[in-house]
């Protein structure tokens, strides 16, 4: 009886240190311990049980000597992704360095000064000491083909190319869209080495706002840098006047030396070309908000300039302003202010007034998204116009011409304009002046060409023309278009001119022309 009584408290407690075995074994087993040597026997008391801890506790065992499987924290794996994609992409990313004759004001460079906004590109040294940028770019093609920015290298005498492997080639321009800030370039010299390494190219299109992105390039000359982000926007575009604009926004850190560099998404494809950042302080540094330029977009400027050495556009023949939404009319788009005669827009039927809100379904929304869909087709293209004429809604079918380039670097050549002695040349409208800054003349008879553009150093530069005058007379003959100036400037050499300038005519002599045809 007594053994009975006695067994009792006896057999409690090796059940309750059974269990407490267990649960030592059960703790030990989740944070990665290997069980103690005593389990053995609470293994095998509690097979079922011992079974399922110990199939559980495998799950949750980190990997070391015995090989097991590892199961991470979300953001350690993401921390280990980002290193699988920055070596799978470093080797496509290049190191550029341009020697330039001269520093010469670009579009992109206006857009600096007059936007806040910074192409980050590495500051130059000294014009007498043979000025030197550096950039980045990214290689696209196993020969050698190196894609980047025009502003990196659009004016360079020399380019040299450092790859990932601290290899150096010389390159040579194969050609370079000012309007669109992209350039190509081939490296020169024999590579033993095999073919070079190349990046995956990705559809620009298909990249989701809110996805994570990588930017490799040389910030501030720190060679092959690395920073992630996501995409912040797409489509940003009213940045300035003159370019082609379509690009994508990211917090990536994109800083001076970075122009040209690749954006690649999480699959290590690249989708975009860095461009420009937003720089409020004008500080040069980098405020959060950088500027590519989509893959699609620059991967068919590369094509043109690598076929021809020069892009195809598209051209519509029409001038337009920005509809604000109001209450009558909500919807927001292009409104008609002038059309060129005989051209694409007054044979498909486009009218003064009328208000484009779509062009080949895509929503048109202000007089930049206008240019920028249609310049980023190519030459001849048919395109499908939704227009609000009144209170009905049309769809116009235009087949454009093809847009004429201007000599100067970064300037859109007009539907109706010419160039002459480095000067680009319009029939002034109140649109072109109110974008030049322009008063219009109170003589509402007065007539003549207005000066869009004057390339520095060039014959009417020297003559002291400048962008805003209007060409009144040349050799004594009133001028105000293309084919008078064709006529007038027929075998001249030199001519003297008078021109317009805040209300007071001034004259001049334009000397060593050799003339472009306009």
């Amino acid at each position: 009886m007594g053994r009975r009584l006695g067994g009792r408290p006896r057999r409690r407690r090796r059940r309750y240190q059974r269990r407490r075995r267990l649960h030592h074994i059960w703790g030990n087993l989740l944070v990665g311990h290997p069980p103690p040597p005593q389990a053995r026997y609470a293994l095998r008391m509690r097979p079922f049980f011992a079974t399922c801890i110990a199939a559980f506790g495998l799950l949750a065992v980190p990997s070391g000597a015995d090989g097991g499987p590892r199961t991470r924290s979300a953001p350690h794996a993401l921390g280990s992704d980002f290193a699988d994609l920055a070596a799978q992409v470093g080797p496509t990313t290049v190191h550029i360095e341009s020697r330039h004759e001269s520093v010469l004001s670009t579009g992109l460079n206006q857009l600096s000064r007059d936007f806040a906004f910074t192409l980050p590109r590495q500051a130059r040294a000294e014009a007498s000491e043979g000025p030197v940028s550096t950039g980045s770019g990214v290689l696209i093609d196993a020969s050698g083909l190196v894609l980047t920015n025009h502003h990196v290298v659009g004016s360079a005498q020399t380019v040299m190319v450092t790859l990932h492997d601290k290899r150096r080639f010389q390159a040579e321009v194969v050609g370079s869209d000012p309007r669109t800030d992209v350039s190509v370039l081939q490296l020169q010299g024999r590579v033993d080495d095999g073919p070079f390494p190349t990046a995956q190219l990705g559809d620009s299109d298909a990249i989701r706002v809110g996805e994570w992105v990588m930017a490799v390039g040389h910030p501030f000359d720190f060679q092959f840098s690395v920073t992630v982000g996501i995409l912040s926007a797409r489509g940003r575009r009213n940045l300035s006047r003159d370019e082609i604009q379509d690009y994508l926004q990211t917090d990536a850190a994109v800083n001076p030396g970075s122009s040209g560099g690749p954006l690649f998404n999480m699959h290590g494809e690249l989708v975009g070309i860095n461009t420009a950042i937003f720089n409020p302080s004008q500080t040069a540094q980098n405020a959060g908000i950088a500027f590519a330029i989509p893959s699609n977009m620059a991967l068919r400027i590369a094509r043109d300039l690598q076929a021809t050495g020069r892009v195809g556009r598209a051209v519509l023949g029409v001038e337009a302003t920005t509809r604000s939404p109001t209450a009558d009319n909500p919807r927001p788009g292009a409104e008609i202010t002038r059309i060129v005669p005989d051209g694409p827009a007054e044979n498909a039927g486009l009218r003064r007034g009328d208000v484009v809100v779509s062009v080949d379904q895509e929503p048109i929304g202000s007089r930049d998204d206008l240019r920028s869909v249609v310049l980023a087709r190519g030459p001849s293209a048919a395109l499908n116009l939704g227009v609000e004429r009144g209170t009905r809604t049309l769809h116009l079918q235009v087949q454009t011409d093809a847009a004429r380039d201007s000599a100067l670097p970064g300037f859109r050549m007009p539907p109706d304009g010419s160039e002459w002695a480095g000067m680009v040349l319009t029939p002034p409208t109140p649109e072109s002046m109110a974008t030049l800054g322009v008063t219009p003349p109170e003589d509402k008879r007065f007539r003549g060409l207005l000066v869009l553009a004057v390339a520095p150093a060039s014959a009417a530069s020297v003559a002291g023309l400048a962008k805003g005058d209007i060409l009144l007379r040349i050799a004594g003959t009133p001028v105000e278009d293309s084919a008078q100036l064709t006529q007038i400037l027929e075998g001249r050499r030199t001519a003297m001119i008078q021109f317009w300038r805040d209300d007071r005519i001034f004259n001049a002599v334009v000397g060593g022309l050799e003339r472009r045809d306009p």
